[in-house]
């Protein structure tokens, strides 16, 4: 986790309550500096004078150490979906911060799965609502049944199927940085026609295009640390969270889910029990976290403040992090709650 106590632009005193700033799914903390320092939110937000703490979720090229077991061998390390995220990892982050700043709450900012880390940590550890003064959710990640990404769809349905074999051959890690697929996108991207052709019509096909959001800079250096790595159950979960109508726990089998539920299907998470302050920000043009269900799960949490749609209609789940725009279209409505809540 790596914290900025000041912007460069900053010019008062900072905000005394800290803010969480939470990366998604193959991404990782360098995600809020890849559009630069006009557009990059963790420079937008700490030139605003917040005390911004960047974690990285396990798995990732940050987060691959471990005080007893080895990334590169054993299966252990790499036994994790978004319940260990939420249950283990955000609290472990929330707890540190608290306890180095002597604040009693945060913020937090969350970006797809991000935000469903922030869910399910407060429905299975209530007791962290009391901690966080206001979020602000960035196209929240739950359930994912109407996702149009035809791409992210195969994908996660692939490893689903695939995942007792590749473990059975010794892979736990999912798309890592230095793997072919990372190592294949930085190489070709970084002859600037390529990445201003190719290589945006690859974002294009995994989400949706939105021409010109993405800066040519940005776009070539963004595949030099993405995809970031994740672990291959953490994949088969999202093939599973296509496949069903609720936001579920992971799906082990009637067996194990015998054993660790009490239940032959896995157990929703109790999103009713999220009853932190809300802000939800979504894109009109978001393949792969889609409007029914950012709405489904704004519908299931109790304390929704706002929904607000971006006002751009070709703004998608990667505008988020890496567009341009972000200072005009997204940074304002973050920056209201936040100021609020500080």
């Amino acid at each position: 986790m790596f914290r900025i106590t000041r912007g460069r632009n900053c010019n008062k005193p900072t905000n005394k309550i800290p803010v969480l700033l939470m990366h998604g799914l193959l991404m990782s903390s360098d995600c809020w500096l890849d559009a630069g320092p006009e557009a990059g939110i963790a420079y937008l937000l700490s030139d605003l004078c917040y005390d911004l703490w960047v974690p990285n979720t396990r798995g990732n090229y940050y987060s691959k150490k471990h005080i007893k077991l080895n990334p590169e061998k054993d299966i252990d390390f790499w036994d994790f979906s978004p319940f260990e995220f939420g249950y283990y990892d955000l609290p472990a982050f929330i707890n540190y911060i608290l306890d180095h700043t002597r604040s009693s709450k945060i913020n937090f900012v969350g970006h797809s799965q991000g935000c469903s880390s922030f869910a399910i940590m407060n429905s299975e550890r209530p007791e962290y609502n009391s901690k966080i003064g206001v979020s602000v959710l960035m196209s929240p990640a739950s359930r994912l049944t109407n996702m149009r990404s035809l791409f992210f769809r195969y994908l996660s349905n692939g490893y689903r199927v695939l995942m007792p074999f590749l473990h059975a051959i010794g892979i736990y890690e999912a798309l890592p940085l230095g793997g072919l697929v990372q190592s294949t996108a930085a190489y070709i991207c970084k002859e600037p026609l390529l990445a201003d052709t190719v290589c945006r019509l690859a974002l294009g096909v995994i989400d949706s295009l939105h021409p010109k959001s993405i800066e040519l800079e940005t776009m070539m250096l963004l595949v030099s640390h993405f995809p970031a790595g994740t672990s291959v159950k953490n994949m088969a979960y999202y093939g599973q969270s296509v496949n069903v109508d609720d936001f579920l726990h992971y799906d082990y089998g009637i067996i194990k889910n015998l054993q660790m539920y009490g239940s032959v299907q896995p157990p929703p998470y109790n999103l009713s029990a999220v009853n932190v302050p809300a802000v939800i920000l979504q894109g009109r043009n978001d393949f792969l976290n889609s409007k029914a269900d950012v709405e489904w799960f704004s519908s299931k949490i109790p304390n929704v403040l706002e929904f607000f749609y971006v006002v751009e209609p070709l703004w998608n789940h990667f505008d988020f992090t890496y567009s341009r725009l972000s200072s005009k279209l997204v940074l304002p409505k973050i920056n209201q709650y936040l100021q609020k809540y500080s």
